[in-house]
C-alpha cells in the first residue's frame, strides 16, 4: 500500500460478527490492490473486534478504530478524518462487495474526471439459498452514463436511491467543503444527510448502470420499537434543511420536502403499533409547518401521495384510525374505569363547596358505576355477542394508555388502592405527574 492509496475504505461496524468475514474478505480480495482499509468499531461485545484485530496484524493495509461513541455518524466521521486514500469508499458490516468494484468505478472516476461515481447494487436475503434482487440506483434509468451535478438536473436528488456505499467519493472535494455525516446517537439514518451533501454539492456525478455492491436486507429490524430511534428520521431531515439554509441552497428546500414525506413514509412502515399514531401526528405538524414556510411544491408529488399527504394533514388520527381498520373505543373503556371517574371528581373538584361536597359525589360515583356494572352484565347474559373487545383490538388502544398517565387516573387508582392513607399520597402523586410531564414521558 502506498502512502497515498488510490482508494480509503472506512467500514463502520458493531456487534456484525455473523458477517464480518464475508465483508473484510470481499474489500481485501479487490482487484484493486491500492487500498486502504479503515475498520471503526464501536466497541463491540461478540467478538467483531478481536476478528478485525486478526485482520489488521495479516495485513498491513487494513486499520483498526475503537470508536468511544456508538453513533454512526461519528464512526464514519473518525474513518473520514483518517483516510489518506485519493476516493473514499465505504462497505456496511453485514453487506459485501464485487471483486473488481473498486478498479471498475476508480478507473471510470479518473477517465471521467468525476467528484463521485456510483454503481448499481443488489440485495440479497440469506434464507435455505441466498436470494438477490437487482436494485437500480436512478429508477426512471435515464441519469445513467453521463456526467450530472444538482444544478443541471435535479432529478439527482429525486429519482436517485439514498445510497452512499455502492459508489466512491473524491475525498479532495470531500475536505473542500468539510463534508461529514451528522453525529447523533445510534445508527438510524445518518447516512441521509452525508448523501444529500455529496449530491448537492458535486460538481460532477456519474452512474454506472452495473451492480457491484451486494445489500443485506435480512439484518434490519423491521419494527422500529424504540422512542429513541421513533424521530431520528425527523432530526436528520431537519439537519438537512439547516445545511441548505446556512449554504443558501434554497431552490433544494421544496425537494428536501419531497425527500422528507418518502422517509417519514418509509419509517411509520417500520414503526411499532404503539408509535404511528404518534408518528403521523408528527407528520402533520411538520408538513403544515413546511407549507406555511412556502417550502411546498405539489409538482414533484403523485396524486396519491397528495391525497394521502392532504389526509394526514388535516386529521392526523382520522387518518390513522381509517387505516388500521380497527374499531375505536378503547378510551371510552378506560374513561369509564372506577379509578379515572373517581379520579376526575377529584380532580374537578375546585371550590371549598366542591370539597365539602366531594365524599357524598365520589359515593355516588361508586353507586352509579356499580349500577351501570350489573346493567352490562345482564345484557350481555342475554346477548352476548354486545360484549366488548380487549382493549388492545381497538384502533385507539395506544392513545388510550396514556389517559391511565393522567392526573385523574392515578389519583382515582390510588384511592382505590389506598383509600386509608389516600390523603397523605395525595402530594406524592401530583409532584410525580408534574415530573413526568416536565420530562415529556407523555
Amino acid at each position: 500500500m502506498t502512502n497515498n492509496p488510490k482508494v480509503s475504505v472506512v467500514v463502520p461496524s458493531l456487534n456484525s460478527i455473523k458477517y464480518i468475514h464475508e465483508c473484510i474478505d470481499s474489500i481485501l480480495n479487490q482487484t484493486l490492490k491500492d487500498i486502504e482499509i479503515i475498520c471503526v468499531d464501536a466497541g463491540s461485545t461478540d467478538g467483531t473486534l478481536e476478528v478485525l484485530r486478526e485482520y489488521e496484524k495479516n495485513d498491513e493495509r487494513l486499520k483498526v478504530i475503537v470508536s468511544d461513541k456508538k453513533s454512526y455518524g461519528y464512526q464514519m466521521n473518525l474513518g473520514i478524518k483518517e483516510a489518506k486514500g485519493e476516493y473514499l469508499g465505504i462497505v456496511e458490516s453485514d453487506d459485501y462487495i464485487k471483486e473488481n468494484m473498486y478498479e471498475n468505478l476508480y478507473n471510470i472516476a479518473i477517465e471521467k474526471k468525476c467528484d463521485i461515481v456510483k454503481g448499481d447494487m443488489l440485495n440479497f436475503w440469506d434464507k435455505e439459498e441466498r436470494v438477490y434482487e437487482y436494485r437500480l440506483l436512478n429508477w426512471t434509468e435515464v441519469l445513467y452514463n453521463r456526467i450530472l451535478n444538482f444544478k443541471i438536473d435535479k432529478r439527482i436528488l429525486t429519482e436517485s436511491n439514498i445510497m452512499n456505499p455502492s459508489g466512491i467519493h473524491k475525498m479532495e472535494f470531500i475536505k473542500k467543503y468539510n463534508i461529514l455525516c451528522n453525529e447523533t446517537p445510534g445508527s438510524a439514518f445518518q447516512d441521509t444527510g452525508f448523501w444529500f451533501q455529496l449530491q448537492v454539492l458535486a460538481d460532477s456525478i456519474f452512474l454506472v448502470k452495473e451492480a457491484y455492491y451486494y445489500y443485506r436486507q435480512d439484518n434490519v429490524n423491521s419494527s422500529c420499537n424504540s422512542r429513541a430511534k421513533v424521530y431520528c428520521i425527523c432530526d436528520e431531515y431537519d439537519y438537512i434543511r439547516e445545511f441548505a439554509l446556512k449554504n443558501n441552497i434554497n431552490e433544494a428546500l421544496p425537494i428536501i420536502a419531497y425527500l422528507r414525506y418518502g422517509g417519514y413514509n418509509w419509517n411509520l412502515y417500520r414503526l411499532g403499533e404503539e408509535y404511528k399514531q404518534e408518528f403521523i401526528q408528527k407528520i402533520s405538524k411538520d408538513f403544515k409547518e413546511i407549507q406555511n414556510n412556502g417550502e411546498f411544491d405539489p409538482s414533484f408529488f403523485h396524486a396519491t401521495q397528495l391525497e394521502i399527504l392532504s389526509a394526514i394533514i388535516n386529521n392526523p388520527d382520522e387518518y390513522y384510525y381509517d387505516t388500521t381498520n380497527k374499531p375505536l373505543g378503547a378510551i371510552d373503556k378506560i374513561k369509564n374505569q372506577l379509578s379515572y371517574r373517581l379520579g376526575l371528581c377529584i380532580v374537578q373538584s375546585k371550590s371549598i363547596m366542591d370539597f365539602i361536597t366531594l365524599p357524598i359525589r365520589l359515593i355516588n360515583v361508586l353507586l352509579e358505576y356499580y349500577f351501570e356494572k350489573k346493567v352490562k352484565n345482564v345484557i350481555y347474559k342475554m346477548q352476548p355477542e354486545l360484549k366488548s373487545k380487549p382493549i388492545e383490538e381497538y384502533a385507539d388502544y395506544y392513545e388510550a394508555l396514556k389517559i391511565k398517565k393522567h392526573l385523574s387516573y392515578k389519583i382515582g387508582k390510588t384511592l382505590l388502592k389506598h383509600p386509608f392513607t389516600f390523603i397523605f399520597r395525595i402530594n406524592t402523586i401530583y409532584k410525580e405527574y408534574k415530573k413526568d410531564a416536565k420530562n415529556n414521558i407523555y
